[in-house]
């Protein structure tokens, strides 16, 4: 899977539950949009508010719709857990796994190969998931290097946004070519494409997908002036999107885009009113 990739929301009813009516909306709106994949529940699908069952019945839901990859959020503190979740995505054809190194707990580099090395074992096509500024622990090159000799470890979505980290990552992808290297940072994901990388898993893709799709193509295309031209109309908005803890601010622009109901669950709470002319009306600017 490369290319532009949407860290998808999950849309939800007032009460709470989960807005399949919305969902749909959204899985759509992509796939219109030339969106080359969709993550089902990750970070910014709110994962650490949703049951196991839940995330079952989205994984099931995301079959009806063939005309984008997927790929499941199957992230947790919980080795057992992720495992478990890589094998209910499993069970609902979805073969591509996004695993967010286990928060919270800290685990070591070594803690952290063997949780990698349990989830390839159910069979599941994983990419590693590196955002040390949420879950405290960063997964270092050479531990990503240790896990890439796995066959069905199949890439990294990477949020360290320093070119020291790309140049070891390049030289991952140097000795295995077929490894995925993802962006997740929307910001710098054009330098990451003209450095070493394969796409980006974005959150602003959520509000302006044909855009970031264009970005995109035109890093494949190489032209590399272009995209960075481009991306600087949108840099006030990537920066906007995380005003609040995501996906708050990116839900409130989908309720103005009429796609589905600002409803979170706690503790993440609708965009405050103090942001949300400023959030709006860089949308409307693009």
């Amino acid at each position: 899977m490369k290319g532009s990739i949407v860290a998808i929301v999950t849309p939800m009813n007032s009460d709470g539950s989960i807005d399949f009516d919305s969902f749909d909306k959204l899985m759509k709106f992509h796939e219109e949009s030339g969106t080359d994949g969709i993550v089902l529940v990750g970070t910014t699908g709110e994962s650490a508010t949703l049951r196991k069952d839940e995330r079952e019945e989205i994984f099931k839901f995301g079959k009806n719709y063939k005309n984008v990859a997927l790929m499941a959020g199957i992230g947790s503190s919980s080795t057992r857990e992720a495992c478990e979740l890589a094998e209910i995505a499993l069970k609902h054809d979805i073969q591509n796994c996004l695993a967010v190194t286990p928060y919270y707990n800290k685990p070591s580099q070594k803690g952290l190969t063997l949780h990698y090395k349990e989830l390839s074992r159910t069979g599941a096509k994983i990419m590693l998931y590196n955002v040390p500024g949420r879950t405290g622990i960063d997964l270092l090159p050479s531990t990503v290097n240790v896990l890439s000799e796995i066959n069905n470890i199949i890439g990294i979505k990477e949020a360290v946004n320093v070119q020291s980290r790309f140049k070891d990552l390049k030289q991952i992808k140097d000795n295995r070519q077929e490894f995925l290297l993802l962006s997740g940072d929307d910001p710098t994901f054009v330098n990451f494409m003209e450095y070493c990388g394969d796409g980006v898993i974005s959150v602003a893709a959520n509000i302006i997908p044909a855009k970031i799709k264009e970005l995109c193509d035109l890093c494949v295309l190489e032209k590399f002036n272009e995209a960075k031209i481009l991306n600087e109309k949108y840099l006030n908005l990537y920066d906007l999107l995380f005003t609040e803890a995501s996906p708050s601010p990116s839900k409130f622009l989908l309720e103005k885009m009429s796609l589905l109901e600002n409803n979170l669950r706690l503790p993440l709470h609708p965009l405050s009113e103090k942001f949300k002319e400023e959030v709006y009306e860089a949308y409307k600017k693009i």
